[in-house]
This record gives structure tokens, C-alpha cells and sequence, in this order.
């Protein structure tokens, strides 16, 4: 809008009508200039009045500010101020490789970005019932003793703060019989000092199916595995208990499943960790890029 100043000149006689000190008035008019350039500032200055209400500005002016963040959001691009992508996961999409047992779940927020979401059902499992199943349980493992379980002997049992199935701690939960060394209730006779072969022991109180197994390492004679501790070896001439290996195709000792896991997969010098579907008890028994997931290795 552009202004303009008039002066009028009027007899005297009409300038005392008027009550204006002298014979003429000077006034101004106002007009719009419709011109394209806007004449002297009109267009450009009007742009610069606009902008200076606080009217919303665009998202973006280049690509570059729409950036992709991988699993969440790809494929940037800036259209007519605003920002889009080709691939865009919701908020709370689980994404990427998920830890598993440490009850968090990363997640894409609103604003494309990974997070790290509280997920309390995301608890370990150790599918061992004389495990506290919690989150990072792996880390610092918790006993439940007193929890029922099953004993590997097939009986009832309770769980031991030593991670243990036991079927006795006392001779006085036994009644009648004696409770052996491995927690399990056995026949008096199994604990008289002498080598009972009409009772099936293959040593002096161990040993067959009567009563508990015979102790590994102590020249202790056995028929079979059976016969030893934790499944060990039953070798020699004569046959005696020997500690289980790491390649005698059987699942015995500490192993989660067979020649792999538990002690055979912290050996140093040849770790044997175990596959897909295989048996476990923390991550470390699994091969490299397979979790342990409810006491399978998972990949």
C-alpha cells in the first residue's frame, strides 16, 4: 500500500469557515500498488511481514534432513516440506535381535529412533525347577530350595540351595532306610560296610539297582554306566568308575546334552558347545549365535 500527500489551496473566506489558519489544506490519500514487482519494496516486503507472524515451518528443506535410522525407518525423503520414508515401523515395533531373559524389548519410538522398552515377561527360563527364572537370571544364578522336583532316580524330591534334586538330606527323611550321599533314600543295607552282591551291589554299599551309584575316581568297580556317579564311564580291567568325557557319546557329568554344554563347552582349549535343538542351561553351552531359550539352544 502506498501513500500520497494532496494540496488543496481555498479562498480565504472558506479557510475561516473551516477554521483553518491559512487558504489551503494539505491531506493524503492511500492506494495499492497491484504492479508484480511490488514497486519500492511492495511484494518482497509484504513476503517478509508474513514470515514474521510465527506461522509453521516445513519439517525439512532437503533429503538430508529426513535421515533413514535402520529397523525403524528407510527409504527418507522430503516432499513439499514434509518427511517421509518408503519403510516405516509403528511405535512399539519389537525390532532387531532381541537379548533373550533380560526382560527388556527394543522397540522403535515415534520418533524412528531404537529403544529399549521394560518387558517383565521377558524373564530366563531355565526349565530346571531348581532355578529362580528372573530377568538376566544367567548372570547370577538363584536356587529354589524346597520347590518340588523329580530326582533323576524317578522319585519325588525337593530342590536344594545347590541347584540339587534330592530325595534325602537325613537319614530321618528315609524312613526304614538310609540316605546316601547323592540324596537318595536306599536300603539299610547299602550301608553296612560290606559288598553285598546278593543285593546287586558292584561294590562295597554302591552300585547296582538298589543302591546309589558309585563314587568317580576312586577305583570303585561298576558293570555299567549305570553303576557310577553322573553317568560316568564304566572302563577298564577290571571295570571300574571313571569321570565321563567329552567324547563318549553319552550325555553324562554336568553335560546338556551329548559331549556338549556344561563343562565340555567352558574347555579351553576345545570348547564344545551344543547346536540348534540341543540342550542347555545358560548361553555359553550354545554354539555361536544361538541363545539358550527354556533350556533349548535357539537360534
Amino acid at each position: 500500500m502506498n501513500r500520497m500527500s494532496w494540496l488543496l489551496v481555498v479562498p480565504l473566506a472558506l479557510a475561516s469557515a473551516l477554521s483553518v489558519p491559512m487558504g489551503c489544506v494539505e491531506f493524503d490519500t492511500y492506494f495499492f500498488d497491484s504492479s508484480p514487482d511490488g514497486g519500492s519494496g511492495g511484494k518482497d516486503g509484504g513476503t517478509d511481514g508474513t514470515g514474521g507472524t510465527g506461522g509453521m515451518q516445513p519439517q525439512c528443506t532437503t533429503v538430508d534432513q529426513c535421515p533413514d535410522t535402520p529397523e525403524c525407518r528407510i527409504g527418507g525423503s522430503c516432499d513439499e516440506g514434509a518427511c517421509s520414508w518408503t519403510t516405516q515401523n509403528l511405535p512399539g515395533t519389537p525390532v532387531g535381535a532381541q537379548i533373550y531373559g533380560d526382560c527388556k524389548r527394543r522397540e522403535c519410538n515415534a520418533a524412528g529412533v531404537i529403544t529399549q522398552a521394560d518387558d517383565p515377561d521377558d524373564k530366563y527360563d531355565w526349565k530346571s525347577p531348581c532355578y529362580v527364572d528372573d530377568c538376566n537370571a544367567w548372570n547370577s544364578p538363584k536356587a529354589d530350595p524346597g520347590k518340588a522336583c523329580e530326582t533323576a532316580w524317578g522319585k519325588a524330591g525337593l530342590c536344594t540351595d545347590q541347584f540339587q534334586c534330592r530325595e534325602c538330606t537325613l537319614d530321618a527323611h528315609c524312613p526304614g532306610a538310609k540316605c546316601a550321599s547323592n540324596g537318595q533314600c536306599v536300603p539299610l543295607l547299602c550301608g553296612n560296610g560290606i559288598l553285598d552282591a546278593a543285593n546287586g551291589e558292584t561294590d562295597v554299599d554302591c552300585g547296582g539297582n538298589t543302591c546309589a551309584p558309585c563314587a568317580l575316581g576312586m577305583n570303585l568297580k561298576c558293570n555299567q554306566r549305570s553303576d557310577c556317579e553322573m553317568e560316568g564311564n564304566c572302563s577298564g580291567n577290571p571295570k571300574v568308575c571313571v569321570a565321563p568325557l567329552c567324547n563318549d557319546s553319552f550325555p553324562n557329568g554336568n553335560e546338556t546334552d551329548t559331549d556338549c554344554g556344561g563343562s565340555c563347552a567352558e574347555d579351553v582349549a576345545n570348547p564344545k558347545r551344543c547346536s540348534v535343538d540341543q540342550g542347555c542351561l545358560v548361553p555359553n553351552d550354545c554354539a555361536a549365535g544361538l541363545s539358550c531359550k527354556a533350556g533349548k539352544c535357539t537360534p
